[in-house]
């Protein structure tokens, strides 16, 4: 295996050098989409310097016969990351997977699932499977299980040891329609990726992802397509659900929508279309109204929206004014609306973990605002009983990060949509 591994590291050694020689000649290489020219010597000795120093950590690699297993487990309710631990080695993950470089394939690994803060909720946890040197991507979306896949879908995987960005391709029957590269999008976290662009052309779709290094050299092979990356979009449907995050789905700070565990929809017996797209204030679901809801002409859509507004600075007669103008087009659409007051907020959590903007001192007002005038339409669901605390703030146990409702928030709205829908069965 050492021969083999030297001889493959000579190669990519002699194509480098090459490559780097024909650039420096003006001769376009195979690297020229990926490699930026360099406009100055001291630039293109830094490329060189990268290269060599890739180089040496390939070459380190070889000489210590290092091996890549990758581990998996089921995840675990309420968890935000997990602890991976060998010999005196510890990694974090915040998926239920993860690639481990190791120079003996006999290692004792053990995983604990934690909480925000570090502490551990379940430990010595089963791996339920482990690969050794995995060629392709494990990805971990969910949707075969889903009535419906999201008109927004989110791609999902385990990361990829030592992958610097993703490759993303959308395929529709077989050819594709849309190709992402995770470097190019801002924050994004490397184990998902939310695509902005909604699928509501009807086909057969499936995604797949592959690894890269900052090179653009491949790390692996395309993930495969498999029941868990199909999903089918057609029209119409009978029933479908419109808002921001809380409606998309996810939970915990880490698991996407691509997962069921923290999707309302999973809690509701009836098959529901969302049509909910993170970080959506009432304004921009009003602008998307015509493109994302009327191609699936649903006879009922449960309305969930404005926890985006009043966490931020839109006034609540703005958002109740958004409101009715999504009313009157459902009307004029014959869409029965069915408005869900928006859950609200826990202050001292979204401050606790930072990374949310903090609503401002008079987000109560507004908030009440917006559950007086949905209380008032003919048709809505009443949640604020379910989700206040004593001070009208979003309960602490049904949230991590003081936003999202976690498992026990999601059932909620979930059986409440459910027995709504039951309760009017003549709609």
């Amino acid at each position: 295996m050492i021969k083999v591994m030297s001889l493959l590291l000579t190669f990519f050694l002699f194509f480098m050098t090459a490559a780097m020689t024909l650039a420096d000649d003006g001769v376009p290489s195979p690297f020229s989409t990926t490699i930026k020219t360099p406009d100055t010597k001291n630039e293109s000795e830094e490329n060189k310097n990268d290269l060599e120093e890739k180089s040496k950590e390939m070459l380190e690699e070889v000489k210590t016969d290092i091996t890549v297993m990758r581990l998996n487990w089921k995840l675990v309710p309420y968890a935000v990351k997990y602890k991976v631990t060998y010999d005196n080695e510890e990694l974090i993950t915040y998926i239920n997977g993860i690639e481990v470089a190791v120079n003996d394939v006999s290692k004792i690994f053990k995983i604990s699932a934690l909480d925000f803060d570090g502490n551990i909720i379940q430990d010595d946890l089963n791996i339920t499977e482990i690969e050794t040197n995995p060629s392709t991507m494990k990805t971990t979306s969910e949707f075969d299980k889903m009535d419906y896949a999201p008109l927004y879908p989110v791609y999902s995987w385990i990361p990829k040891h030592n992958a610097d960005y993703y490759m993303i391709q959308l395929l529709k029957n077989g050819e594709v329609v849309r190709e992402y590269r995770t470097e190019d999008k801002k924050d994004d976290d490397i184990y998902d990726f939310y695509d902005e662009v909604p699928v509501n052309e009807g086909g057969n779709y499936y995604w797949r992802v592959k690894a890269m290094s900052k090179y653009g050299i491949e790390l692996s092979e395309w993930s495969k397509e498999s029941e868990s990356v199909s999903f089918k979009v057609n029209a119409p449907t009978k029933f479908a659900a419109f808002g921001d995050s809380i409606t998309h789905g996810g939970g915990a700070i880490t698991v996407p929508p691509s997962m069921m565990i923290y999707n309302w929809e999973t809690y509701c017996n009836k098959p529901i279309k969302n049509l909910g797209k993170s970080g959506d204030t009432t304004e921009q679901m009003l602008d998307r109204f015509d493109y994302d809801v009327l191609p699936f002409a649903p006879k009922i859509l449960i309305i969930m929206g404005g926890v985006n507004d009043f966490r931020g600075t839109i006034l609540g007669w703005r958002t109740v004014y958004n409101c009715k103008q999504i009313l009157e087009k459902c009307k004029a659409n014959n869409i029965i609306p069915v408005f869900v007051t928006p859950t609200p907020v826990n202050k001292r959590l979204i401050n606790k973990v930072k990374f949310i903007d903090p609503p401002p001192f008079d987000w109560q007002t507004h908030y009440k605002y917006i559950c007086e005038w949905i209380r008032q339409q003919e048709y809505h669901i009443d949640l604020t009983g379910e989700f206040e605390d004593y001070e009208g703030n979003l309960r602490e146990d049904l949230t991590t990060d003081g936003l999202h409702p976690d498992i026990e928030g999601k059932k909620i709205i979930g059986q409440a949509v459910n027995e709504w829908l039951s309760t009017h069965s003549l709609f």
